[in-house]
């Protein structure tokens, strides 16, 4: 019985051979079409490049100078919890976040760009805006597309956004910075390896000039970025260390004006109470003077500190000026037009055949 199945098998598929044969001519000609039609569509998608930079940051320790400040401080029972704490609440899971959140994107669209031959010298959002080639099919249905929003569109909305340089609330955007700000998003991606946290900058555009110059934009944006974080953070624990210290030097400064005033007025009496008052202020100007000097040291450590946090991010391998497109990528696309026709045509003959006739 399974002889007999795998016959009837058989025969089906060579008789399936034989009605492709039958009509090869049409699936010759369909698979001709096919890849003239891939040679027209390559040819018309504009080129685009890809230009990565590859980036290290610089993982924060837990012992070093903070851990030091906080020991010092707390031997004068300053608690400085939070201040120095080696948790770092910057983590490089979310670099992509910042270079793709608005505030950052307006920044690059202020870099002027220059193409790669010269003709084009402007900025980043009139370059998105008025210089991305897009093919011609698109032609067909943008323009009636952008006839029927006009209808029913009385204006253009407008976003409030902030600007990353002057963290002003005030900036509106009409839909069609908008629109750049998308272009721009969807050309820059990020990626980040959470084994070694090395972040890997990719950006594609049509010129390979402007694509290189856009990913060691992005990439040192991000480094300074990054940086003015950790600095700021840094600086807001010197400037706490600094105010302590000018408190406790205020401090000693009156305890000593104190005690000089109270022998300066008692330099006849010689008594037991006026030998106790003078061993109570020296002590305290002894106390005081041990404070600030302890704040002083601590201020020196907060200072270098800030110093230390400055370095947070190494380029390992910048970007360049490519040569070849990264797309489109035309053998490609030629073997799946060529594919979709030949299995598209042989799928449409057997079902005619077999299934439509009966």
């Amino acid at each position: 019985m399974s002889n007999i199945k795998g016959k009837v098998q058989e025969i089906d598929i060579i008789g399936l051979l034989l009605l492709l044969w039958d009509k090869r001519k049409r699936i010759l000609t369909n698979c001709a079409i096919a890849v003239a039609l891939a040679i027209v569509v390559a040819f018309s998608i504009p080129k685009e490049y890809t230009s990565t930079v590859v980036m290290a940051p610089e993982m924060s320790s837990k012992g070093g100078i903070s851990s030091g400040l906080g020991a010092m401080a707390s031997m004068v029972g300053v608690n400085l919890n939070g201040l120095t704490g080696s948790e770092d609440a910057f983590y490089p899971e979310i670099y992509p976040q910042i270079v793709s959140s608005t505030p950052f994107l307006m920044d690059i669209m202020k870099m002027q760009v220059e193409s790669i031959d010269g003709e084009i010298k402007t900025n980043m959002y009139d370059y998105l805006c008025h210089h991305v080639k897009t093919p011609w099919w698109f032609k067909f249905y943008s323009v009636p597309l952008s006839f029927f929003k006009r209808l029913f569109t009385a204006e253009e909305d407008a976003g409030v956004v902030t600007s990353a340089s002057s963290q002003s609330y005030n900036m509106k955007l009409s839909k069609k910075q908008f629109g750049a700000l998308a272009k721009l998003e969807k050309s820059i991606l990020v990626s980040v390896d959470k084994g070694n946290s090395v972040i890997t900058i990719n950006v594609t555009m049509q010129d390979p000039k402007i694509t290189a110059c856009v990913a060691n934009e992005v990439a040192e944006k991000l480094k300074k970025y990054i940086e003015d974080y950790r600095s700021a953070k840094a600086r807001k624990d010197m400037q706490y260390v600094e105010e302590l210290y000018n408190e406790f030097k205020v401090k000693y400064v009156n305890v000593q004006k104190e005690y000089a005033d109270y022998v300066n007025l008692h330099q006849n009496v010689v008594n037991k109470k006026y030998q106790i008052e003078i061993e109570r202020l020296e002590n305290e100007v002894d106390l005081a003077f041990g404070i600030y000097s302890q704040m002083a040291q601590n201020l020196e450590v907060a200072r270098a500190k800030v110093q230390e946090n400055m370095p947070v991010c190494v380029v390992i391998e910048p970007s360049y000026i490519q040569i070849k497109a990264s797309s489109p990528k035309k053998i490609m696309t030629l073997m799946l037009y060529v594919f979709l026709a030949f299995f598209g045509t042989s799928a449409w003959i057997v079902i005619k055949d077999r299934i439509i006739k009966k």
